[in-house]
């Protein structure tokens, strides 16, 4: 009955004569095509049809989340490439996973997760790790919500839905603000994240699928599920809010409509905005991650792309496209001018990881369609290069399993000495990253390259002496040096020259896979200033150290500084050395512990050094 009077009213209306049974009161309404809106939009009313019936508000199911329903006839399809679209990426992006496993591929940076989870089981701390470093701050500076997680979810889970739900959150945001109704975009990236996960840049694609769930949730208008997606992702790894902050920084500019909203979103931030500012300056540490030449020119040249295709579009949005590729344009440039920092260009994960799906968006772009393949393969190159070199590296090979490292640690375990840390020579995998400490021995580095800022500067030098190198591991307190037969890290081949030609370095163990040296000079972790005695170190764990002073006072600690180190035994007190080390003023001779406490007056203390 009702479908009868609504094809009779419709009718009439297109004859252009009201039908006798409508009230004059009640509005009639039309379903309108999409290809009709197109190419004859509706007139905008007049001033005085708004004076006289001004429109109804918006009731609570207009502005939920559900887009507007679309004719009859449409849904159908709409929803089955939408139900592809899910279906799809879980079974791709575990197809991927699985095949990984299989294969014995591991994400490049998988050891330095596996450690740090690791270290959570075996009741370590979230603040402090000596075994990285010469001693750094662990989750605390960077992020630990999914080192935590994992305690309960499995990794290989974790992974896998993080990289599966992200393209079906990505569908999501771009419909609702930029009006992508098409699934091939969202396919595309699942098609990148498929390949991406050879990175093994897990905390960052959980913390992704976190902020892009925020970015979803905004546009949705859900801003307090919005700002507490965000803010947890900040936690887990700040990266991928940075990424994130792209998007809303261009939907801010390009969209007033939106801006009221997304100051909410940022207001409901604010708590974990603050909280997240101010652990990092309790847990400050230096750090530097390269940002490099061509990495400005790739990432320029993709904005300045897209915002050329927008302009020669004819996208009902392109306007709102031309403005976010912009921003990430503006992003990449301004970097440039940025003091060395933590971040470095890590915010290009932007590209890496949309870059293609980006560029899809933009529909009706009036180019051959050959320029158009050249470009979209061009961006598709870049942005796939990266994890498609881990797949096929000889890097991959026996140097990331355990049977490859069972003689180095064997025979680690018959000579550790607490006085000294091993140096090994890094892997270009960095799996020593993992083996090593987490069978409880230091060693001077650790996985992430930014944090050798601190202590190990020689070794990212283009060139370094053989006293240079060799003074610097007298700093760090190492008698013994790893060298693995196998690829290494860009060091790696001045270091090998170094250990087989100078007389400073002797063989005392070698095998198929492993050559082990002495430095015939070695210089203890625990170090008598001028005029004092003798000391030991009795154990090295990682938040504590336990060492014998044969006489009262100053001695060099080779461990980095903290202010959350204190005396829990012995009497004397800690300073700074001019390396960033620990100098301990014993009082008297006998037994010291040091170790990482935490108190309200140390975070104040802390605070305030850092603010003058």
């Amino acid at each position: 009955m009702d479908d009868w009077a609504g094809r009779r009213r419709r009718r009439a209306l297109a004859s252009g004569v009201a039908p006798a049974s409508t009230p004059a009161s009640l509005p009639v309404v039309m379903p309108v095509s999409v290809e009709t809106l197109a190419s004859d939009p509706p007139a905008a009313p007049s001033a005085e049809t708004l004076a006289s019936d001004p429109p109804a508000a918006p009731s609570a199911e207009t502005l939920a989340c559900d887009p507007p329903a679309a004719p009859r006839a449409a849904p159908r399809p709409a929803r089955r490439r939408v139900v592809w679209l899910v279906v799809g990426s879980i079974v791709l992006i575990t197809v991927a996973a699985l095949a990984m496993r299989l294969a014995g591929f591991t994400g490049w940076d998988t050891p330095a997760h596996l450690y740090k989870i690791a270290t959570l089981r075996k009741g370590g701390s979230l603040l402090w790790d000596n075994d990285w470093y010469g001693g750094a701050y662990q989750m605390v500076s960077y992020g630990f919500v999914f080192y935590w997680l994992a305690q309960f979810v499995n990794y290989s889970v974790l992974v896998v839905a993080s990289a599966a739900v992200l393209p079906i959150l990505f569908y999501v945001y771009m419909r609702r603000i930029y009006d992508v109704t098409g699934v091939l975009p969202a396919a595309a990236l699942a098609v990148v994240l498929a390949v991406y996960l050879a990175n093994g840049q897990d905390p960052f694609l959980f913390a992704l699928a976190l902020t892009m769930g925020g970015l979803a949730a905004a546009a949705c208008d859900r801003r307090v599920v919005a700002a507490v997606l965000i803010g947890v992702a900040g936690f887990a790894n700040p990266v991928a809010v940075t990424v994130g902050a792209i998007f809303l920084v261009a939907q801010y500019l390009a969209l007033p409509e939106r801006r009221a909203g997304l100051r909410r979103v940022a207001l409901y931030l604010l708590p974990f905005a603050v909280a997240r500012i101010v652990l990092a300056l309790f847990f400050w540490e230096a750090a530097t991650y390269q940002y490099h030449p061509i990495e400005v020119v790739a990432y320029v040249s993709f904005a300045a792309v897209g915002v050329a295709g927008a302009r020669v579009s004819r996208d009902p949005r392109r306007a709102a496209k031309a403005t976010l590729f912009a921003t990430f344009g503006v992003v990449a440039i301004a970097a440039v001018a940025l003091p060395a920092n933590a971040m470095g260009g890590t915010f290009g994960r932007f590209f890496f990881v949309f870059g293609v799906p980006l560029l899809l968006t933009l529909r009706k772009v009036r180019l051959p369609r050959l320029a158009l393949v050249v470009v979209l393969a061009g961006a598709a190159f870049g942005q796939v290069i990266v994890p498609v070199t881990h797949f096929v590296s000889p890097a991959q090979g026996v140097s990331t399993k355990p049977v490859f490292f069972a003689s180095a640690l064997a025979w680690a375990a018959g000579h550790h000495d607490p006085d000294y840390r091993f140096h090994v020579v890094a892997l270009a995998n960095h799996w020593e990253a993992y083996y090593f400490p987490v069978d409880d021995y230091a060693i001077t580095r650790g996985w992430y390259r930014q944090s050798d800022a601190l202590h190990n500067a020689v070794l990212n030098r283009p060139r370094f002496s053989a006293a240079q190198y060799v003074a610097w591991l007298q700093a760090m307190g190492v008698r013994y040096v790893f060298l693995p037969a196998a690829p290494l890290d860009q060091s790696g081949p001045q270091e090998t020259a170094i250990l087989t030609t100078d007389p400073r370095f002797t063989v005392v163990y070698h095998d198929a896979d492993w050559t082990i040296f002495r430095l015939t000079v070695a210089r203890p972790i625990v170090a008598p200033a001028s005029g004092a005695g003798m000391a030991r170190v009795v154990a090295l764990d990682r938040e504590a150290i336990v060492m014998r002073v044969s006489a009262p006072g100053a001695y060099i600690v080779k461990v980095s500084y903290s202010p959350y180190w204190e005396v829990v035994a012995g009497v004397g007190t800690l300073t700074r050395e001019r390396g960033d080390f620990i100098v301990l003023h014993a009082r008297t001779a006998g037994e010291f512990e040091l170790r990482m406490v935490v108190t309200p007056r140390a975070l104040w203390d802390d605070l305030a050094t850092e603010l003058h």
